[in-house]
């Protein structure tokens, strides 16, 4: 008798960025810019980014919301680390009730690549989402994210 299967979602969200490839990989891994840009909203900060840039490193986001105070905090470890093309982590958030998360690490994908008019196509992908409804959740963050990833490349 096999183990039943806990079924598993995945996303894939796509932009292209008016960045040069570099720029953005260092947006990804820079603690710096992370806390300029990583949030689904623009009234969010995000106080905590801790990056350890290596296979096998870790790191740690946390994103605040101004209304509440609430604090939420995602961290992993990077599984794939190749500048300026690939990034590969583990996502598990640290401090949300079980039916907010999983009992498992997803994984996140971050695959660009230089397109001719200088600038970047992005393709991030969430694989093992626990349901339907996390699939739905973490893809509305995650455009809210690339939007201030947008934001954050074309201010300077």
């Amino acid at each position: 008798m096999t183990a039943p299967t806990t079924p598993e979602f995945s996303l894939s969200v796509q932009r292209t960025l008016r960045a040069p490839i570099e720029r953005v990989f260092a947006a990804w891994t820079d603690p710096a810019a992370l806390q300029a840009w990583f949030h689904p909203h623009p009234a969010m900060t995000t106080p905590i980014a801790e990056v350890d840039l290596r296979e096998g490193g870790a790191y740690r986001l946390g994103m605040k919301d101004p209304e509440s105070g609430e604090l939420h905090i995602v961290a992993g470890q990077f599984t794939t680390v190749r500048p300026p093309e690939k990034l590969v982590f583990t996502w598990r958030w640290q401090n949300k009730s079980p039916e907010e998360s999983s009992d498992h690490d997803m994984i996140v994908t971050i695959d660009l690549k230089a397109n001719a008019q200088n600038g970047t196509d992005l393709i991030l992908t969430h694989d093992r989402l626990p349901n339907e409804g996390q699939r739905d959740h973490h893809e509305q963050g995650w455009n809210g994210c690339l939007a201030s990833l947008e934001t954050h490349l074309t201010s300077d």
